[in-house]
Parts: structure tokens; C-alpha cells; sequence
């Protein structure tokens, strides 16, 4: 299991004490591009405890508002609304700046990219409710 603890032993990688998955999940105003992406790439190692992603998946949704990284991680069809878009992977970095530019964001260390489009059926707002 991917911890925290070992999270907070990488250099210059979330460092924070309060990130603590035992904890409500806050939201986190001075949030840095490479928290965000450690956060991620942590929800997406298979070795990564429940406890740990559900903590980072509500850290990252009361931060950014709107974001729904579970979707954009696990179910990009329903996140971007395209059943085409159902086996496709994205890295850590990526899916930041997805996020990013979808909660119209900017953290301290991200750059301005450019992004492919996101489809206009995205742009219409998140759906009240998502049949499956």
C-alpha cells in the first residue's frame, strides 16, 4: 500500500502533515501543480490504499471545485461525456490540467498549455444526474 507516509518522504512531494487520510478532507488553498499531481498519480497506483484515494479524490473535488477527478480517472466517457473516450488513458499530468482547465484554475508551478478541446457536450456544465 502506497501510504502517505511515503508520499511525505519524497522530496519537494507532499509534504504536508495535514493531508492525512484518517482526517474530513479540507480544502487546500495554497495547493501546488505538483501536489495535485502526486495526488493523481497516487489514485491511479494499483498498490494505493482505499482509505488513501477516496481521501485524495475528496481533497481534490472540495479544492477545485467541479473537478470530479473520479470520473476524469476512472470513467473519462462520463467525464467528458464520449463513449469513444472510454479506454483511454491519461497521465497524472494530464489529468491535472484537465482539472485545471475545467475549474478554470492555475496553481503555483503549472504552466499554461494547450489543451485538445474539451467537447462542447463538457462545456454545457456537469449533469444533475448520470444514468448508468
Amino acid at each position: 500500500m502506497l501510504g502517505v507516509g511515503k508520499l511525505r518522504r519524497s522530496a519537494e512531494k507532499m509534504t504536508r502533515p495535514e493531508f492525512d487520510p484518517s482526517a474530513e478532507p479540507l480544502p487546500v488553498k495554497d495547493l501546488s501543480y505538483a501536489e495535485l499531481v502526486e495526488m493523481i498519480t497516487a489514485i491511479q497506483d494499483p498498490h494505493t490504499g482505499d482509505e488513501v484515494i477516496s481521501y485524495y479524490i475528496d481533497l481534490i473535488d472540495c479544492t477545485l471545485l467541479g473537478a470530479n477527478v473520479s470520473d476524469l480517472i476512472f470513467w473519462p466517457n462520463l467525464w467528458f461525456r464520449d463513449e469513444e473516450m472510454f479506454d483511454v488513458e491519461f497521465t497524472s499530468e494530464q489529468i491535472a490540467n484537465y482539472i485545471l482547465a475545467w475549474t478554470d484554475r492555475q496553481l503555483p508551478g503549472s504552466e499554461v498549455i494547450t489543451l485538445p478541446t474539451i467537447p462542447p457536450s463538457k462545456k454545457d456544465g456537469p449533469p444533475s444526474v448520470i444514468e448508468l
